[in-house]
């Protein structure tokens, strides 16, 4: 599947702000994003930022917290935290996101995701 129907096909799924089923168009895209965000986490790293730039409704930005965001900062923790730091550092919208972030990864990880998105929560 290629980087732009991803990107097109989550923002269409939840820009409506409903749960997505199995049957509907959008879900191939989102389960290869998912499956991105552990396979190939440089790549779906890209991507979540893409979507973000493009459609930052509430419920696109809850969708990417509690899915691919999460799943990155849980798979490969120590490989991404310094860029998680960074972009929640310089994008307002990206701490955002992290805000929807369930805790994962090792505790030291955890801590350092903890303090860059604030409390605010």
């Amino acid at each position: 599947m290629d980087s732009e129907r991803i990107i097109n096909d989550f923002i269409a799924a939840y820009r409506e702000g409903r749960e997505v089923k199995a049957d509907d168009p959008w879900f191939a895209a989102i389960t290869e994003l998912d499956r991105l965000a552990h396979d190939q986490p440089d790549l779906a790293w890209d991507l979540m930022l893409q979507i973000l730039a493009r459609d930052q409704s509430d419920y696109v930005v809850g969708m990417l917290a509690a899915g691919p965001l999460e799943d990155l900062i849980h798979y490969h923790g120590p490989t991404f935290v310094d860029r998680v730091e960074s972009q929640a550092r310089a994008d307002a919208t990206f701490k955002r996101v992290l805000q929807g972030v369930w805790e994962s990864s090792t505790p030291d990880i955890w801590a350092r995701v903890e303090r860059v998105r604030g409390s605010a929560r």
